[in-house]
């Protein structure tokens, strides 16, 4: 590892890059050790040949990393989440670098596990880490779900098939007093987008009047808005999420309160807009407009044209409520961004709340890359 290296290892960052390692006696994906300028112990990590991110560090001690120590972690991450009394029966029960696991996500479903493994060094071991959830967990069924386009970056193939059990292609899950239905082997991440729960649940005590949800996905956001809103709109591009909002809604009982445009967000905006609508709320929750750091000038200028459109749909003492889950956004980009819509839309920003993922979605100060989503609960009022 290069002096470089160590500066970053020692700053507490769980990962090393491949332009850092010096020398290698391997080229075999799995546990290696990774060792100082001065061939020092350093830790063992987790190896990738084929990835910028060559090693992900599993411990700073010289421990036997085996079926135990594996078991050992795992369960802490387990017992973290019983201990955060989680609103829903669908949750993460391991979230990869904050739970001491890189590249490892494990997510519950009801009865039903989804499991990732992201990292070809990870990959070896992902058979000891199956047995060790059928062993802890009493699981109907386990899925892999490993067709995230990530595991390209690794040289490592898309698997999508069941481990144990037998799991359903679409389950119905509990979220603070609502159900919805989850597609387990086609859904978005793993089924779902658990880390927006607590915000999600959030938006149910903030919504009122008339409420706008835009890049609504399949209305988990609009059903929790309905509970109090007069009427929630969704606009959703796509056809087969705009079936399942009006399926979630009546699932709940709301659907008499939701109905669904059918329509490209930015298009509907931009009329919504030159038409003169209002809205008591407004709810952004795009996909990430930023993957690179070379998207960041578009995507910013993505952002900045929803959240102006939004500001400007607002009634008087309007609730806008607005997310960004790209990493390479920071949270200083979005406030700064927020700040130039709200003067171009002539209005003032009062801070509700500043949130970010769900609580079993951890972060770890020393690894930004994991605290990725940002939700702003803001009261948006006209300029005097």
């Amino acid at each position: 590892m290069t002096a470089k290296g160590l500066r970053w290892f020692q700053s507490g960052h769980p990962w090393i890059f491949s332009s850092d390692i010096v020398a290698k006696e391997t080229n075999e994906p799995g546990l290696v050790t990774l060792l100082g300028p001065k061939s020092e112990f350093c830790a063992q990590a987790l190896y990738s040949p084929h990835s910028k991110i060559a090693c992900r560090i599993l411990t700073r001690e010289k421990e036997t990393i085996d079926r135990a120590w594996w078991q050992k972690k795992i369960g802490a991450a387990l017992q973290k989440r019983r201990a955060l009394n989680v609103p829903s029966n669908a949750k993460r029960l391991v979230f990869a670098e904050a739970d001491g696991l890189p590249s490892l996500i494990v997510d519950a479903y009801g009865p039903y596990l989804v499991v990732q493994t992201l990292s070809a060094g990870l990959e070896k071991f992902k058979e000891t880490i199956f047995d060790i959830l059928k062993s802890m967990i009493d699981a109907e069924g386990i899925l892999e779900r490993n067709d995230a386009p990530i595991r390209k970056k690794e040289n490592l193939p898309l698997i999508k098939q069941c481990v144990a059990g037998e799991v359903p292609k679409q389950t119905i899950i509990e979220e603070s007093g609502l159900k919805f239905a989850v597609d387990l082997w086609e859904g978005q991440k793993t089924g779902a987008f658990l880390d927006q729960r607590d915000n999600r649940i959030f938006a149910g005590f903030k919504a009122e009047g008339k409420a706008l949800d835009v890049f609504s996905y399949e209305g988990w956001f609009a059903c929790h808005m309905a509970k109090k809103a007069d009427s929630v709109l969704c606009v959703e591009s796509s056809k087969k999420s705009a079936e399942r909002i009006l399926e979630n809604a009546k699932r709940n009982g709301l659907e008499n309160k939701i109905s669904v445009e059918t329509a490209d967000a930015f298009d509907f905006l931009k009329n919504a807009d030159h038409t003169g609508q209002h809205f008591n709320t407004v709810n952004l929750d795009p996909p990430a407009f930023i993957k690179t750091t070379s998207e960041r000038e578009r995507g910013y200028r993505g952002y900045k044209e929803i959240n102006l459109r939004a500001m400007k749909l607002l009634k008087p003492k309007g609730t806008l409520i607005t997310s960004s889950c790209s990493f390479h956004f920071s949270k200083s980009d979005f406030e700064g961004m927020l700040e130039e819509a709200a003067h171009d839309a002539n209005v003032d920003l009062n801070l509700i709340a500043g949130t970010g993922a769900a609580l079993d979605h951890p972060t770890l100060p020393q690894f930004p890359e994991g605290d990725y989503l940002k939700c702003y609960f803001l009261a948006v009022a006209a300029r005097s």
